[in-house]
């Protein structure tokens, strides 16, 4: 009995050791792999995770350096655009003043003028001097007529500085030269060594019969010798003929101060280049390196750039010489640059600025290299975990193995329960809820293995608050913008009905960015007056708008509040309100008319806008140019008259308005849409239609001049018809 009963009990014993031995080594054996799984896809999810990271950290940051660069070239051509255009505008003032001498002698008194060691002593005077060949009594009476243009002259040398002119002077056709500049003392003698006549600026001047920029060139006159920039621009006699040329030089230092400070990065730099010759015209750069100038002014050998080693270099500069606007990785000196480059319209040149790709790269790669040594070191710390808790399981799996299957299956169950929740939490993180918090509260390295995955998707989500950050400022930037340009079209009445049945009126605008420089105005000064107005701010953007929104509540406060047959007046008065504090030198074309609605007579001032054109029905039924006096600008110069004209409606008559928008609308081939396309359209419309259609036809129609090219100015149009 006692044999049978201790051999039960061993049987037993072992069938209870051996069930749980079983137990222990399946829960130990399901254990151990599912920690290694978990340690391999946990692995993997952070890879994924921290390699896409730092992928789009890098894409984004790389790309925003270069949209900096893109703005930043695109605004100081605009700045060198502005200094050109003042140069030119103050030659082409100049020009019209000594016409006005010259075709009114009447009005004016010979005045002296000086010869070279006269009178001088470091003071900006006039000089006479005289083309080899001319005998001085032969122009001495046009000469001293020609010196009441000193006063201006003299002016613009004095107070020119923000664009350095540096000496002005006129070229007579007849042989003599007035110089007002700073270098009276250096000259001894009154003979020129070399004939005015022949230097490009006057040749160009009188060719092209208008205010022309020569680009630089070498100044043979001895006493102010450099490189220089000239604007020019012809004058006429009584009989309309080109008397001379007045000239302003520039040294361009607004020029090379501008191109110095347009750079991005420690080694960045900016240059312009001559668009004919593909030449260097302006660096930081002296006398070394492919894009350098040479300092020495031998303008004639230094290199073409369209002939650089580096062929992307090369290629970059021909599109540049076409006017085109772009950026393209290229080679400088051995260095690869980033190289951003846009036109500077009103001259054949083009401005380019250079970041090295280092300076792009490194800050990408660096945010790249961050997010990924945080990757690697969660997953140095996944691994180490993971292999302390392998560890951890073999020591109980010794220490269970002589406990009761019982307590082995409660133990196995325990360590399991864990382990699942962090699989199904890092599984949910891999969705994409980086919310998401491991709740482990084990007390041990599953715990522990939580907080790591915790503190993972912490760090990638301020990462990702980051950009997230840096993408709401530009949103927020654009929704400022999108603010102002509804304000601007606030101001623009969209109400067509002005409640009579004798007149019809329509509009449109079409901001060539967010917000624009051009706008319309109508309304009723009494019961029968109705004033209609056009305009183009000079610019875009902002500083448009807000010029755009100050002229046309002065054209209306004006306009209301003058006599409605004197719109000289209205156009005076309104001109010397914009003139008054604006010191950025901004102006506006204009053109208004009040029309009798009772009789159909029109009065009229055109303030240097483009002329509309007019459809008469009872006559050839075809739509023609007005006739316009070409008066000045509003904002630039006050006290100046303008000019009123009127002619005579009849009903089913119609006028169109339009800014220069329209006819100088371009195509992908630059082209532009002009002035008789612009007629041959509206003449093959339905004159009769509503306005609305015959401002959609004209609309139909640069659309299929312009095509994909992108919008480069406002464009804005208006028409009135006297209904039958």
């Amino acid at each position: 009995m006692k044999t049978e009963e201790r051999s039960i009990k061993k049987q037993i014993l072992r069938a209870v050791l051996g069930c749980g031995l079983v137990t222990l080594i399946i829960a130990s054996g399901i254990t151990l792999l599912g920690m290694m799984r978990i340690k391999s896809k946990a692995a993997e999810i952070a890879m994924n995770i921290g390699g896409t990271a730092a992928e789009k950290s890098s894409e984004i940051l790389k790309e925003e350096m270069l949209d900096n660069l893109r703005e930043l070239v695109r605004e100081r051509a605009k700045s060198i655009e502005h200094l050109l255009g003042m140069l030119t505008w103050d030659a082409e003032i100049l020009s019209r003043g000594m016409t006005k001498i010259l075709q009114n002698p009447q009005d004016y008194k010979p005045r002296r003028l000086y010869l070279p060691g006269e009178h001088a002593d470091g003071e900006i005077i006039p000089q006479l001097r005289y083309i080899p060949g001319v005998r001085p009594e032969d122009v001495a009476e046009e000469a001293a007529l020609s010196a009441n243009l000193q006063d201006l002259q003299r002016l613009l040398v004095s107070v020119k500085d923000n664009y350095e002119v540096s000496s002005t002077y006129l070229v007579s056709a007849n042989g003599f030269v007035i110089d007002v500049d700073r270098y009276a003392d250096l000259r001894k003698s009154p003979f020129l060594d070399f004939d005015a006549r022949e230097r490009p600026y006057y040749m160009q001047a009188v060719r092209e019969n208008k205010a022309v920029l020569t680009g630089i060139y070498i100044d043979r006159d001895v006493t102010r010798r450099g490189i220089v920039l000239t604007a020019a621009a012809p004058y006429f006699n009584a009989d309309g003929e080109a008397a001379g040329v007045i000239g302003l030089d520039s040294g361009a230092s607004g020029i090379n101060a501008i191109v110095k400070n347009t750079k991005i990065g420690d080694n960045g730099y900016s240059f312009v280049l001559n668009n004919k010759t593909g030449q260097v015209l302006f660096s930081p750069k002296a006398y070394e390196g492919t894009l350098a100038v040479d300092m020495d002014f031998n303008l004639d050998n230094d290199p073409s750039i369209f002939d650089a080693e580096d062929e992307q270099l090369a290629s970059t500069a021909r599109k540049m010489s076409a006017g085109e606007t772009g950026i393209a990785l290229v080679n400088v000196d051995g260095i690869p640059y980033y190289l951003a480059y846009t036109p500077i319209e009103g001259i054949d040149w083009s401005l380019g600025s250079l970041i090295e790709e280092a300076t792009v790269t490194i800050p990408a790669e660096t945010s790249g290299h961050i997010i990924g040594d945080s990757t690697r070191q969660m997953i140095a710390v996944l691994n180490f975990t993971t292999g302390w808790i392998i560890k951890a399981i073999v020591m109980s799996f010794i220490v269970i193995m002589a406990v009761v299957p019982f307590f082995a299956r409660i133990v196995a169950g325990k360590m399991i329960k864990p382990l699942h929740e962090l699989a199904e939490g890092v599984k949910e993180i891999t969705g994409g809820n980086l919310d998401k918090k491991l709740d482990v509260q084990t007390g041990d390295e599953i715990e522990h293995l939580a907080e790591c995955f915790n503190a993972m998707t912490d760090e990638l989500k301020i990462q990702m608050s980051d950009l997230e950050k840096a993408t709401a400022d530009k949103e927020k930037t654009a929704t400022e913008i999108s603010i102002a340009a509804n304000i601007q079209f606030s101001m623009l009445s969209r109400d067509f009905n002005l409640g009579r049945n004798d007149v019809e009126i329509y509009s449109t605008m079409e901001a060539a960015r967010e917000v624009g420089g051009d706008f319309y105005d109508f309304y009723m000064t009494d019961d029968r007056h109705l004033v209609v107005t056009i305009a183009d701010v000079s610019g875009k953007g902002i500083s448009a708008a807000f010029f755009m929104a100050i002229s046309k509540t002065i054209l209306y406060d004006v306009a209301t509040m003058t006599d409605p047959d004197c719109l000289s007046t209205v156009m005076a008065c309104a001109n010397n309100r914009l003139c008054r504090h604006n010191r950025e030198m901004m102006f506006v074309t204009v053109f208004m008319a009040m029309i009798d609605l009772e009789t159909g007579k029109m009065i009229y001032v055109n303030g240097g806008h483009n002329p509309p054109l007019v459809y008469r029905h009872k006559e050839d039924q075809r739509f023609h140019y007005l006739d316009v006096e070409d008066n000045c600008v509003l904002g630039l110069m006050g006290d100046i008259e303008f000019v009123q004209q009127e002619i005579q409606l009849e009903r089913g008559d119609v006028i169109y308005l339009y800014t220069d928008g329209v006819t100088e609308a371009m195509n992908e081939d630059l082209e532009q849409y002009n002035e008789q396309r612009l007629e041959e359209c509206l003449n093959a419309a339905d004159k009769k239609c509503d306005l609305r259609k015959l401002l959609a036809a004209v609309k139909k129609s640069l659309l299929e001049h312009t095509g994909d090219a992108e919008q480069s100015d406002d464009m804005t149009m208006m028409a009135v018809r006297l209904c039958l």
